[in-house]
């Protein structure tokens, strides 16, 4: 039996798995991530997959590989994170570090490109050779598998389909810095501001706007609400058009906390409008069924392929 760990690090907490080659979890630890030094993720991966080896009685010279999926920026070549945007390094090593004390074949991808990966591997696209995952979270982000290979670009970084433009006249600031990004209007973190920026009245009377308090007021059918929605689900949309005539997909999977805790109010809308955007054929559009732990079976595959 091969088996293999895989790390999700995202923007909060970082994920351990030890799995095997039939994407069995046989132990995951999760905790906060360590934001002490730039060494702090790599100490504790080293430190959690020791415990979960071990947990299972497995020994860590026994483990096929480690994957690792981060939010980007990332460098794969080089094993590291980039100005990430939620730690205040300017570079985090990453697989040198792990793989110099525990001896095991480690690789970075993009939590995204991790997503699609994981998908192919054990999800909704075993069998198809073209196929995108779309993370609608605390941003957005995609992943993408092009006759049959994984699209990586030149660092790691390609798919980052949450900074395609939706709105030309850049009302609203994207997290990278520039305007008029899919993110900016429709992502977790970004859903407040839109909503700001459109709507006084809906503030006035829900106060300062979270995505929970939004989604709350247009179950509640809230005119204001429930019409923002709609512009929402127009960018939605556009984004995902994009990204279909970009990769020419016949299959479209949705993640994220934004698509997981909202399915309906988020993907079904695309499915509706996503036809008044595209060139290429409608493909299937549908939400994973790997759910939360798509980017760890995708970190899972990376690492059995060593």
């Amino acid at each position: 039996m091969n088996i293999a760990v895989g790390v999700d690090i995202g923007g909060t907490n970082l994920r351990v798995t030890v799995s095997d080659e039939s994407g069995d979890f046989l132990h995951t630890e999760k905790k906060k991530i360590e934001v002490s030094d730039e060494m702090g993720i790599s100490r504790n991966i080293v430190d959690m997959t020791r415990r979960s080896c071990e947990a299972i009685d497995v020994k860590v010279d026994e483990v096929k590989g480690i994957g690792i999926a981060s939010t980007g920026p990332l460098d794969v070549e080089k094993g590291i994170l980039i100005r990430p945007t939620n730690l205040p390094f300017g570079k985090v090593p990453l697989v040198e570090p792990v793989r110099k004390e525990l001896g095991i074949p480690t690789s970075l991808l993009n939590d995204c490109s991790a997503g699609v990966l994981g998908e192919k591997t054990f999800g909704a696209g075993k069998g198809c050779e073209n196929l995108v995952y779309i993370n609608i979270g605390t941003g957005i982000g995609g992943g993408a598998i092009v006759d049959g290979n994984l699209l990586l670009g030149k660092d790691g970084n390609a798919a980052e389909i949450g900074h395609f433009t939706v709105d030309p006249k850049g009302k609203l600031i994207c997290g990278c810095g520039k305007k008029g990004h899919w993110e900016a209007y429709c992502s977790g973190r970004n859903i407040p501001n839109f909503v700001e920026l459109r709507s006084e009245e809906l503030i006035s009377r829900y106060g300062e706007m979270s995505p929970e308090k939004f989604f709350k007021a247009v179950e509640e059918g809230d005119r204001e609400a429930v019409s923002l929605m709609e512009e929402i689900s127009k960018l939605n949309a556009i984004g995902t058009a994009d990204v279909i005539d970009a990769y020419d997909p016949e299959l479209v999977t949705f993640g994220g906390t934004v698509v997981l805790e909202n399915e309906e109010r988020i993907v079904n809308p695309i499915r509706g409008r996503i036809e008044d955007h595209i060139r290429n054929e409608k493909p299937e559009i549908i939400v994973t069924p790997l759910k939360d732990k798509v980017s760890l079976y995708g970190a899972i595959a990376r690492a059995l392929e060593y």
